[in-house]
């Protein structure tokens, strides 16, 4: 048994929709700063300060090649947010030249509560600045109310070249900061779905009322969603679908051939017998390998619960699942701090015995 070493992890749903899965490689911490990448290549670093006029500060940019780096300031304020007047954000790095981002730069970001700025931040000096540098102060403008705060930098080199690696730059042209002269990858077979607008009208209807997935709130796919390009008219979508509880998280996996869009059934085991069922918990794709696995946890620290892995084989109209493995255990009574979590070591529904 293997679990899979990328995943898709609903994070908490509160602020920034950030995907964190310290199990899976694509998360680390360094000094203040928290790094997540998704297996789309989808790379964020942020950090939060509290007690400040500017609350956080997140860098996040897409796999694709030569993708620009989008910014996104948090102030505390939150009527920096609104009003009709011209807003102005200027960055400046241990009291150097500001690099200054104007109204048509600046986005507010209703779903995180953040300005996100636009412009080309390599080419500008910016992204080197905040690499070599020690403080960067920001500096929210809005009409007559100003904002101020300080982000410190320890630990945003490593950051920055974590993101670099993880997205395969490493020695091209389109790094952050392990710039080469090697041309740019080629985009990866995933792509991120952010809005229920990026899906297709069969799959969209499912989130509308009296579809299965109707409880789904947007903000939850971000970082969460995807599509993959399996082959000519064959589209793979992997969502969150329903609300979950505390740590148990439900999705759904869709396919389209030809324009029709069918749910794919996820087989299991149920008293000795095969069946399936809709969805499938915590659930993580290895797009590579074209295999999931799911992990419906008994409780949060994982020492119980169900583990499903699933690989696809062709079927006649299309990708179907096939059950390679399920494991569960009951919950003892008791919890075990010392204990290794091993859901290989666990008795097996599947291959029969």
């Amino acid at each position: 048994m293997r679990l899979s070493t990328l995943s898709l992890t609903l994070a908490a749903l509160a602020g920034s929709a950030f995907a964190v899965n310290a199990a899976d490689g694509a998360y680390k911490e360094f000094k203040s700063w928290q790094v997540s990448c998704s297996q789309t290549l989808s790379c964020s670093m942020r950090q939060f300060i509290s007690d400040s006029p500017v609350s956080g500060f997140e860098l996040q940019r897409s796999g694709l090649p030569e993708a620009p780096v989008a910014l996104l300031i948090s102030p505390s304020e939150s009527a920096l947010l609104e009003g009709e007047d011209e807003i102005a954000v200027a960055i400046s790095v241990d009291g150097g030249a500001p690099v200054s981002f104007q109204n048509a730069d600046i986005a507010v970001d209703a779903n995180t509560a953040a300005l996100s700025l636009s412009g080309d931040v390599i080419s500008n000096g910016l992204i080197d600045s905040l690499k070599n540098g020690t403080t960067a102060k920001i500096t929210i403008s809005r009409g007559q109310m100003t904002a101020a705060g300080e982000i410190p930098l320890a630990g945003a080199a490593a950051s920055l070249l974590f993101i670099d690696e993880f997205q395969k730059r490493v020695g091209h042209v389109d790094a952050m900061s392990a710039k080469g002269d090697k041309a740019p990858n080629p985009p990866p077979p995933v792509s991120d779905i952010r809005r229920f607008a990026d899906f297709p009208e069969a799959v969209r209807a499912r989130f509308a009322e009296g579809g299965e997935c109707a409880e789904t709130e947007e903000a939850m796919l971000d970082g969460n969603a995807l599509a993959h390009k399996l082959a000519e008219e064959q589209t793979l979508y992997v969502t969150p679908c329903g609300m979950g509880g505390a740590y148990n998280f439900p999705y759904a996996v869709f396919v389209e051939v030809y324009g029709t869009v069918s749910a794919l059934p996820f087989p299991t085991m149920q008293e000795g017998a095969p069946s399936a069922v809709t969805s499938a918990f915590n659930l993580s794709y290895d797009y590579e390998a074209k295999a999931l696995s799911a992990f419906f946890k008994g409780r949060g620290v994982g020492d119980c619960g169900t583990y499903n892995e699933w690989k696809f084989a062709k079927g006649a109209m299309g990708p179907q699942l096939v059950l390679v493995e399920e494991a569960s255990r009951d919950c003892p009574s008791e919890i075990d701090e010392n204990e290794a979590i091993d859901p290989a070591n666990w008795p097996k529904s599947w291959p029969l015995q």
